[in-house]
């Protein structure tokens, strides 16, 4: 759907992309975990545009294709003089649609993906959690072909981001979007990808693993052998990263 090839970035001469290749599969659900300063962050913003890449190509499937993006920070994403209906349909408002449809759009989402959230709310009564899925619907609502998001649960305690984390793959299997997820939590990066992107010190890819537990996952699955082996394997290729 989306192929990105040989996408090198330098900041101040400093090179933290390399020559970096990647064939994102439609309604693959992609996650990528590494050092600091390994240039996961600066590859989701090439990909969603926000910064020009130095050397490289970027081939998308349609010239129309919708990305999405989710970022870390969510507090200053949101609105907090707009209710929570306004807030999600943002994006729906830039196309130029009615308040009308916007609501409807709203209320169709809501209820297509159960979710139990009070729309006339404002956003600063909401928990943290509930701000963050706000963020996340809000991307969701334009249906995404591809849909980006930088350490999006990071900010949440360590039981909230998995059930956040459980909560995102229960929409996105509603959707099937293409998912590039860029993680520090090694256990959430397993739950939730069909592939693990390992990138190196030199922002280039030094394996990707493939995770085959069924859908949906669960907390059991994370005690079970195959998210323990690839747990080992990103641990050991962690450590070797600071050698």
């Amino acid at each position: 759907m989306v192929q990105l090839k040989n996408i090198s970035k330098s900041f101040d001469g400093v090179k933290v992309l390399n020559n970096f290749s990647l064939n994102i599969q439609s309604g693959r659900f992609y996650t990528v975990i590494g050092p600091n300063g390994c240039g996961k962050t600066t590859l989701l913003n090439i990909i969603a545009g926000t910064i020009e890449k130095d050397n490289g190509e970027i081939i998308h499937e349609t010239c129309d294709m919708k990305t999405a993006y989710v970022w870390q920070d969510y507090r200053s994403s949101l609105f907090p003089w707009l209710s929570i209906t306004d807030n999600i349909s943002f994006p729906l408002m830039i196309q130029g649609l009615t308040s009308k449809e916007r609501k409807n759009a709203v209320n169709n989402l809501i209820e297509e993906f159960n979710i139990k959230i009070n729309l006339k709310e404002k956003i600063y009564n909401l928990s943290g959690g509930q701000q963050q899925l706000v963020n996340i619907m809000r991307a969701l609502i334009i249906e995404p072909a591809l849909f980006i998001l930088d350490e999006p649960f990071s900010a949440l305690d360590q039981y909230k981001s998995w059930q956040m984390g459980f909560e995102l793959e229960r929409l996105w299997l509603n959707q099937k979007s293409s998912v590039l997820y860029v993680s520090h939590d090694i256990d959430e990066a397993i739950l939730l990808a069909d592939e693990i992107i390992l990138l190196n010190n030199y922002g280039v890819i030094e394996e990707t693993l493939k995770n085959n537990m069924p859908r949906r996952r669960t907390k059991e699955m994370m005690s079970e052998k195959e998210h323990l082996e690839l747990k080992r394997e990103i641990v050991n290729f962690l450590f070797e990263q600071q050698n």
